[in-house]
């Protein structure tokens, strides 16, 4: 990534891998180390990560407000709809907080990126993966396309998966993705492993305890550091699923 000094951090994932979890137990690591931490949960807002903040102040209140629209699942709409609100959302992250962070030394952690709408409106609503890629990188930027880490968290087993969503209790508004049924589960999951086998990226069992599988994030993490030059990996607009 040019222009830039932080790092730019990325967990992915279906609903329940633990993605929130494991990326706030990364900031936590990076924030140790003395690093400038901004928390990122697409299509959220971001935020300057401190500990035991557990009310943040959004850097970015649009973002938050296009979340709410994206959230609430009794908003019936297309898919279209669905790319073009995180893709705004992203957009308005990206430009006004994200970016500036990473050109001024800062590390960017990230529970989702635009891989997330891959899956989901691509592989799940039918909208065509390539076009998702096309309006992101339209919109954003190689620089927001490739990140510097990145992994995706997978559950193989649905049950617990299930299991997870039960424990979160039930939702005041039924929530847009969560709420589907199981064959709609099943293509995002397959789209996540086809976007792990097209694009070589690492998928991570997320069966273990979630500070395991941060620890194992954080070893990758300062190894692929400690190796550079590494070879970027490039999600532009010629490349085609």
């Amino acid at each position: 990534m040019a222009d830039r000094t932080g790092e730019y951090i990325v967990t992915e994932g279906t609903d329940a891998t633990g993605k929130t979890t494991v990326a706030d137990l990364l900031a936590a690591m990076a924030y140790s180390e003395g690093h400038e931490v901004i928390r990122l949960d697409e299509p959220d807002s971001a935020y300057l990560y401190e500990p035991g903040n557990t009310n943040p102040e959004p850097l970015s209140p649009i973002a938050s407000e296009i979340r709410k629209i994206i959230k609430d699942g009794s908003l019936g709409r297309t898919a279209l709809t669905n790319v073009h609100l995180f893709t705004a959302s992203r957009a308005e992250n990206w430009k006004s907080v994200t970016w500036p962070a990473l050109q001024r030394g800062a590390w960017v952690i990230a529970a989702r990126n635009f891989l997330s709408t891959v899956a989901y409106q691509g592989y799940a609503e039918g909208f065509n993966p390539q076009k998702i890629i096309d309006i992101t990188n339209k919109a954003l930027g190689p620089q927001y396309m490739n990140p510097d880490h990145i992994n995706i968290l997978d559950l193989e087993n649905e049950e617990e998966r299930e299991r997870r969503i039960a424990q979160r209790g039930q939702l005041e508004t039924r929530d847009t993705f969560e709420s589907r049924d199981k064959d709609f589960q099943k293509r995002i999951i397959h789209g996540y492993h086809m976007i792990a086998q097209d694009y070589n990226i690492r998928i991570v069992s997320a069966a273990g305890t979630k500070q395991s599988v941060a620890d194992g994030l954080w070893e990758d993490i300062q190894k692929r550091i400690d190796s550079r030059p590494d070879i970027a990996r490039t999600f532009s607009a010629d490349w085609k699923f």
